[in-house]
This record gives C-alpha cells, structure tokens and sequence, in this order.
C-alpha cells in the first residue's frame, strides 16, 4: 500500500470538515459541494471530493448511477467525483438542498438540524480538493463508495481524526490541513481496497498485486532514475514478457509507459508550485537536458513546460479575475445616517457569512475595489463571504462636511453601518487606521463579533506612542502636507506614497496620486485623533479571536503596535510580514502567505 501513499500525495490533497448535520423524522438531502464552498478554505482545485462520516444512524444514500446502499455508524460515504447525491432516511421524501439548510454553528462550525419523530442520525461532512489534473485513481473509483465500519481501534482513529478537524483544523497550518486530508481519503480507499473480490481486475486491484504493486513502488519512489524494462523486470522477479503482460493487464498500460507519465506528473507537480525553473524541474525528474525534458513534457502535456505553467497561472487570474466581477456585478451600495446626522456610504458584494470593514482614510469603496493597491484584499475578504466596506466620513460616497471629527463620530458611523445592513453576527476586518475603530467595536461590542482581524493597526496614536524620532517625523509630514495642499501635490504624493509603498511602481503610485487630492482634503481634527487615541485599556474586553499582522518594514506604523495588540487580546495570534510596504501588495512574496493564513482563519 506504499504505492497508494505515493500516489496519493501527488495528488495534493487538502481540505476541510465543514458540516456537522443531525436529522431525525422524514428527510432527504440533496448535496454538491460547490467552487464557493471551496473557496473559503483553499484556491478552487481541479477536482473535488465529497464526503461523509455516519457518527450514528442509518440512512440511505445513492447517486444517478450508484445505490441505493445503507449506511450504518462508522461508514464513510465517499463521491470521488463530487457527483450530486442524496442522503434520505425513508425513500420518497421530497429532497431538500444542503445549502439551504445550512446554518452557522455556536463553535464556528456550520450546522444542519432537521427535527422530527423517530431515530436520528448525525454525519460530518466535508470535501476534499486535488490540485492535479490527474485523475487514474479518481477515474477508477466508482460514483459513490460506501465503505463499512470495521470496528476498533480504526474507527476510534477515524472519528477522533474527524471530531479534530471539525473542531479545531481550520486553525491550523496549511501543511497540516493537507496531511489530514489525505489520510482521510487514503483510508476510504484502502478500506475499499481491502474490500475488492478476489481476483478482480482493475487499476486499483494492481495494487494489491505483489508484482504489480512492487514494480509501482519502484517507479513512484525512483522517477529521478533511468528505470528500464529489463531493470525492472529483474528487481521484481519476472520475465521481461510476463512483467509487462501482468502490469498492462491490471494498470491499463505498459510499465514503461507509465514511468514516463509518472515522471511528468511528478515534473508538473513541481511547475506548478512555482519554486524552481523548468531546467531545474528537467534535472529533478532525471533528464540530463533541458531540450529532452522540453519534449518529453510536450508529448505527456501537449505543450512545452514554460507555456504550460504561465497558461495555468493566466487561467488561475482569469478566474479571480471573473470571480472579482462576479461579486462587483452583485454590489450593492448603501447609504445610512450617523449618530450626529452625516452620511455614510457602504457597500456589499460577494455571497456568505457578512465581513465588516470599516473605513480607511484613502478609501472610496466605489473606486478602489479593482485598483492595484487594494483589489487583492477585497479578493481574499469577499471569497466566500459577503463583504460589506464603508467610506471615512468626509470622503467618497460618505458626507463631504460632516459636523464632527472625533474617534467617538467614526466608531458611531461603524455603529450606524452595522445596524443598517441587519446583521447580527460577523466578522470585522481592520486595515491601517480602520483597525482602531474595529478594536473599539470588538471591545464594546462581543456579543456581535465573531472574528477579528487586524492588519498593520495600533491601539495608541503616535503621540501617546511618544517616540521622539516617529513624533518628529509624522509633524514634518504633516507640514509638509499643508504647504502642498494648493500646490504641486504630485511631487508630495510621490514622497508619502514612497513612505506607505517603498515597493510599489506604476499603478499603484498613480492611483495614490490620484487618491492624495481627497487624502489632503481632510480636516485637520482627523490627524488628532490619530495622534491621541489610546485604546490599550479596551484589548481585554475583545472576546473574538483575533488574527494580528503586521509588516516587519513598515514605516507608517511600526510592528511594535501589533505586538502590543497581541498582548493585550487574549485569544489573539500574530503574524509577522517580511514587506517593507504599510499594507502588502499583490505581487510580493509575503501576500501569498498571509493570504492562505487569512483563509483558514475565517474558514468557517
């Protein structure tokens, strides 16, 4: 079974236990997972996997072409390729959409509750996502495995391993999330193995096929070598004729053949992960040059290994690249009334659980969605959720002259925001100088917010930080700001754009130009209220979990307020950026990372 470990973990694996349902009475389920349920947990994979685990119970459960079959306590119910299914507990009931049912959960974990008389039945379900466009062991499976409980200490492993993910595994490192994922499905299959009719042929009965199994094992473990027929046959103990007669039967090819295949799939692998040059992949899957790897790989893949890594990074940003227009077709902008009688403008795009964001200063939630600087962040907080944003008062869409600028009248526009939109639970995401007033609401608020995430924020203004050297400097800016405010802002923009984004080029600088002459049009009281403000004596009333992040480099707001935040939220974790940028771009090394941390912070 060493073979099935390999192959499994060439399929990169990952996901996620999503559901926890209890039904009782007269039901029928309709399930699918979709690319939206995916999405809060990992990038859209080539294929998905659905699954169930029966904790107790029995029902029924059957696909287009597979059952009606039984499950029973300790099955798990597998749909390799994510067929539409349904689970029932008495045919005939009229079959109700999962998604409609579902529910957010007390732990954070969705639910499903159908009440009713009789016995009842509860399930973990979840899915799994391959980012392989192979798909042999898939293909082989049938539409729907119903794999029997077995008893001891297997079970107990299975449930336990379960009961964890649900619990706690979207907590978790990404490698961890992975690492389950194929354990999970590897023991579905093993089960299902173990479980074939003797003498059964097939791909996945070579596996049991102690020649077979140990001629895979060879090409699976030394793809880097120069495998031949005749070495093959030799370490396997059979004849050349009958080694390749045996494994042509069972696996559906010749054996040198498939160690071709192998060999790139293990070199697609590699490109697709980005790390390494196509000459560095040809060496690591046993080519002497890179012109013989080049065709090789265009023979398996029909392209050479170059354009078929940038053509799967183009298709990837054509569907975030859709998925952003998707949600931006969907937008709906809002305007309510603060508690001193100004205006403030919001929007809400995208579908699921609500993420609040409250106002940054050279925001215009209109305007600054698809730019440079910030489509990115709107990408990772609109996937999978429904993300409502709102404008500072005095800016965009919000009151041009609002009666009032005080660290009280922003929190109140939050307020305002909040009650207007009808949601009772969320999650709250502060950016900058936006995570000030979604400290002050997470602390006065609990009760209404779920998770909190802070990035590059502070609880004390730079007067009360009280640094000489960052005092001096921010009053120079400030300045500096008022000499060019009638003047030639570029050339100041050019300076303070340098300060926020040391990295940036192009778009980004000229969107902060652009953005500079409202920046500068800002009254001045704003600038105290980042001076003074000091919500350190608040953190210890922040019941939600907290993500903190910051960048090690910036230079508007030094990593320091984040450790500060860190030690004063209690159920807080925090994560250092390697960027010398205030907030993170796309393109730079540390977004990917922090990206895929955000995800599995708020998968669920």
């Amino acid at each position: 079974m060493d073979v099935l470990t390999d192959i499994l973990s060439s399929m990169r694996l990952n996901g996620g236990v999503v559901i926890d349902a209890e039904m009782a009475g007269d039901w029928c389920i309709s399930s699918q997972f979709t690319a939206e349920d995916c999405a809060a947990f990992f990038p859209t994979p080539v294929h998905v996997i659905g699954y169930h685990y029966v904790r107790s119970g029995r029902f029924w459960v059957e696909t287009d072409e597979e059952g009606p079959l039984e499950a029973g306590p300790g099955c798990i119910i597998l749909v390799p390729r994510n067929e539409r299914h349904l689970l029932y507990s008495k045919a005939g009931t009229p079959p109700m959409d999962g998604h409609e049912l579902v529910s957010p959960g007390p732990s954070g974990m969705s639910n499903i509750r159908i009440s009713g008389e009789g016995e009842g039945a509860q399930i973990y379900c979840g899915f799994l996502g391959s980012a392989s466009p192979e798909n042999a062991l898939l293909q082989s499976l049938p539409s729907l495995l119903l794999i029997g409980s077995q008893g001891g200490s297997r079970d107990d492993w299975l449930e336990s391993s379960l009961r964890f993910a649900a619990e706690e595994l979207r907590s978790a490192p990404p490698e961890v999330v992975a690492r389950l994922a194929e354990l999970l499905f590897g023991e579905a299959v093993r089960r299902y193995i173990e479980s074939l009719p003797e003498g059964e042929g097939g791909w996945l009965a070579g596996l049991r096929d102690p020649v077979v199994a140990r001629a895979l094992a060879i090409i699976h473990s030394r793809y880097r070598e120069a495998i031949d027929i005749n070495g093959l046959s030799r370490e396997v103990g059979l004849s050349r004729s009958a080694l390749a007669e045996r494994f042509t039967a069972l696996i559906g090819e010749p054996p040198m053949r498939y160690c071709a295949r192998w060999r790139m799939r293990m070199a697609a692998n590699m490109l697709r992960d980005g790390r390494q040059s196509s000459s560095n992949v040809a060496y690591e899957v046993g080519f002497n040059s890179e012109a013989a790897f080049t065709r090789a790989f265009k023979r398996e893949y029909g392209e050479p290994p170059a354009t078929w890594r940038r053509r799967l990074a183009n298709e990837a940003s054509a569907r975030q690249s859709s998925a952003r227009e998707q949600a931006k077709a969907g937008e709906r902008v809002g305007y309510c009334r603060s508690a001193d009688g100004a205006q403030i403008g919001w929007s809400a795009m995208g579908e699921g659980f609500p993420m609040l964001q409250p106002a940054v200063w050279f925001h215009h939630v209109e305007k600054d969605w698809n730019t440079a600087a910030w489509r990115h962040w709107v990408e990772a907080a609109v996937e999978g959720r429904r993300l409502i944003r709102s404008d500072l008062r005095g800016v965009g869409l919000s009151d041009p002259r609002p009666p009032r600028w005080t660290f009280d009248a922003l929190v109140e526009d939050f307020e305002a925001v909040v009650d207007d939109i009808g949601e009772e639970r969320f999650d709250v995401f502060g950016l900058s100088h936006g995570a000030l007033v979604a400290i002050a609401y997470a602390a006065r608020h609990p009760e209404r917010v779920r998770k909190l995430v802070l990035v590059d924020g502070y609880a004390e203004g730079f007067g009360v930080r009280g640094d000489p050297d960052e005092v001096k400097r921010r009053e120079t800016l400030l300045r500096m700001g008022y000499a060019y405010r009638d003047g030639d802002r570029e050339v100041f923009g050019r300076m303070l754009g340098a300060l926020y984004w040391p990295d940036a080029r192009g778009e980004v600088i000229d969107w902060f130009n652009e953005r500079l002459v409202t920046i500068m049009g800002l009254n001045e009281s704003l600038q105290e209220v980042f001076r003074s403000v000091d919500l350190r004596g608040e953190l210890a009333s922040i019941s939600a979990e907290t993500l903190i992040a910051h960048s090690r480099g910036d230079r508007i707001i030094p990593h320091g307020c984040s450790e500060v935040l860190a030690a004063g939220i209690a159920d807080s974790r925090f994560m250092l950026l390697e960027s010398g940028n205030h907030m993170l771009l796309g393109d730079e090394p540390a977004w990917p990372a922090f990206a895929q941390e955000l995800r599995a912070f708020l998968s669920h």
